[in-house]
């Protein structure tokens, strides 16, 4: 009979700090986050293709070219179809354009969308006058992830401060079937470059 007293004494002993344990406090809190998919992008400089002499061939197909590199250590280079109709030769020396990326995460890897080509025109001139196009757009990194290298697969990484800075060049090609040869005077178009995560 003690024994049988004692393990029920044992058991409500147990039941009440099970009771007991169960006891607590309530409290209610926020989650909050912050999203910034923004980064900044800045020109840092304009894709310069120098000064030229240029012919265009205003009654034939044949281009002359001027290849801008995206690596300043490379020089600019010219072609051309069939240089007695389409000429395009170098006075100075031109420089790629050049953008810096910053405020982006770590590490992280971005693609460039290459622009569309874009018709490079005279300045308030004849509207007659040959004209240039721009295209087949090449990057090279500075500083990054990876430095002094060739972007491949429009992929650029960031280094360890989420900041990168790269260089575009492009190709500049005559146009044809133009009443009017090139005429002295400022030529330019504008063209939009687009980086994101």
């Amino acid at each position: 009979m003690k024994n049988k007293t004692r393990k029920i004494a044992l058991v409500t002993a147990l039941a009440a700090v099970t009771l007991t344990s169960h006891a607590g406090e309530q409290r209610t809190f926020e989650a909050k986050v912050t999203v910034k998919n923004a980064f900044e992008l800045e020109k840092q400089s304009d894709l310069l293709f120098g000064t030229i002499r240029a012919r265009a061939d205003t009654t034939g197909s044949d281009t002359a070219t001027l290849v801008i590199p995206a690596d300043t250590g490379k020089a600019a280079s010219v072609t051309s179809t069939n240089i007695s109709n389409a000429e395009i030769s170098i006075l100075e020396a031109g420089a790629p354009a050049q953008f810096k990326i910053s405020g982006v995460v770590p590490f992280a890897t971005l693609t460039i969308t290459d622009p569309v080509e874009t018709n490079i025109v005279l300045a308030g001139g004849n509207p007659n006058a040959a004209g240039f196009t721009m295209d087949t757009f090449t990057y090279y990194i500075e500083t990054g992830a990876l430095s002094k290298q060739d972007v491949t697969g429009n992929k650029i990484q960031v280094d360890d401060k989420g900041e990168a800075l790269f260089n575009i060049g492009a190709t500049l090609k005559t146009t044809t079937g133009g009443t009017a040869n090139y005429l002295d005077g400022s030529y330019s178009g504008t063209f939009t470059i687009e980086v994101s995560y």
